[in-house]
């Protein structure tokens, strides 16, 4: 313990005292400063992913349901039957059937396709919070037939507002005497809401599930296109589907069954693809400012081979000359950890402050919401990954420790004293 001790005091007393070649403390210097730019980058980037995910996972599930059966609901005693024994299960908070299709929403000569859905708005709000999300107007409609709430970016598209007229054309064709005809039916808007993410404010109509079962349905027998299924516990979706399934196969019902994590697999795999990726990018900064520590402590080997040579004569062994440079590089990687980690996560944690200063200071925009779903940066701050980034870093700085110890070891100190 003595002897540890010993070589650490030594080689703290080395780096501290530094070295008279301007150019080798330069290189040991830069070498802290890129591990401390490479450990905060690290640490920033892996935040911002894990804050992008968790408010994109958060905004999807108050805009969506976490299961979703689809077809077959024809029958209504079937539905009953069919949400009653799906409520009994654990984990299940609340079911809730709907009508969805899809039309073109115009307002004078502006069109946009839209994905309408017709709700129960007295079970909706168990399912999503899509209608707590309503910023103007009502969260519910009233007695009167035809009524529409809207996304704020459709508002925007079709420059309507509250009280406005639109109307809606669908793919259902009418007979008559003098030709077929699509089905136009002219809605007034109730409520605005802005749940957040650009495909749900710009292309979500949401109607009373009556009038959607009386403009979409040819065969007045069916009742629903799907039935939306809320859980207190998101991570237990696929136990709960399993379930389920189990449940339309008793009662010989043939629907389709999806969660929230199958409609969004590939997009929150790629967010997963892109924190593994830039992860690597951003060590290879750590590996290269390793690489400056490699060639900082070789220098430093030659720049003090006399120290060294007396260390030797009186008594430091091989092991301990080489354990001396491994302490060198841990204090150096330790130091920059510290600084990077320091630095990541004061930027990390006002990343929210920051950002919007360098837009409006340069007038850019990083996030485009019709590109990227949200126009703001989250940040999430992780221990462990901040314990992965930390223990990276300083281990990249003693495997850059391996080659200069061995050299300082492999030192004759006979031929070093004799000419000096």
């Amino acid at each position: 313990m003595k002897s540890l001790f010993l070589d650490f005091w030594v080689s703290r007393k080395i780096l501290i005292n530094g070295s008279n070649n301007r150019f080798l403390s330069f290189i040991g210097f830069s070498s802290i400063l890129g591990i401390s730019i490479g450990v905060m980058a690290l640490i920033v980037v892996m935040s911002v992913m894990n804050g992008f995910h968790f408010e994109l996972k958060k905004r999807i599930l108050d805009a969506t349901s976490h299961i979703e059966i689809t077809g077959g609901l024809d029958d209504q005693d079937e539905i009953n039957q069919l949400i009653n024994k799906i409520i009994d299960l654990k984990h299940v908070k609340a079911v809730s059937p709907y009508v969805s299709g899809e039309g073109l929403l115009s307002s004078g000569s502006i069109n946009r396709g839209v994905l309408v859905k017709g709700i129960d708005p007295q079970h909706e709000n168990n399912v999503n919070q899509l209608l707590n999300k309503v910023i103007k107007g009502s969260k519910k409609f009233s007695n009167k037939s035809f009524e529409i709430i809207i996304g704020v970016d459709l508002a925007r598209l079709l420059n309507v507002d509250i009280g406005d007229d639109v109307s809606l054309l669908i793919p259902k064709l009418n007979f008559s005497p003098i030709g077929n005809y699509p089905t136009i039916k002219k809605f007034n808007i109730v409520g605005i809401f802005d749940a957040g993410i650009y495909e749900f404010d710009s292309s979500l109509a949401l109607i009373d599930y009556q009038d959607a079962q009386k403009i979409f349905f040819k065969n007045q027998q069916t009742k629903f296109s799907a039935m939306q299924i809320q859980l207190t516990d998101s991570n237990e979706t696929l136990n709960v589907e399993t379930n389920i399934k189990t449940i339309l196969m008793d009662l010989n019902i043939n629907s389709f069954i999806s969660n929230w994590t199958n409609k969004n697999k590939n997009f929150f795999s790629a967010i997963q693809m892109e924190k593994r990726v830039m992860a690597i990018i951003l060590t290879l900064i750590i590996a290269v400012a390793a690489f400056n520590l490699v060639a900082s402590l070789a220098m430093s080997v030659q720049d003090r081979k006399k120290d060294i040579a007396i260390l030797m004569t009186i008594g430091f062994s091989k092991f301990q000359i080489i354990r001396i440079f491994i302490f060198q590089g841990f204090i150096i990687g330790f130091i920059g950890s510290l600084l990077g980690l320091a630095l990541g996560v004061l930027i990390a944690s006002n990343i929210n402050i920051i950002v919007p200063f360098i837009e409006s200071l340069f007038n850019i925009q990083f996030l485009s919401k019709d590109i990227y779903y949200i126009n703001e940066l989250p940040s999430i701050i992780i221990p462990m990954d901040i314990l992965f980034v930390i223990l990276i870093s300083i281990a990249l700085s003693l495997i850059a420790t391996i080659y200069p110890s061995q050299m300082a070891a492999k030192l004759n100190p006979g031929e070093i004293l004799k000419n000096e």
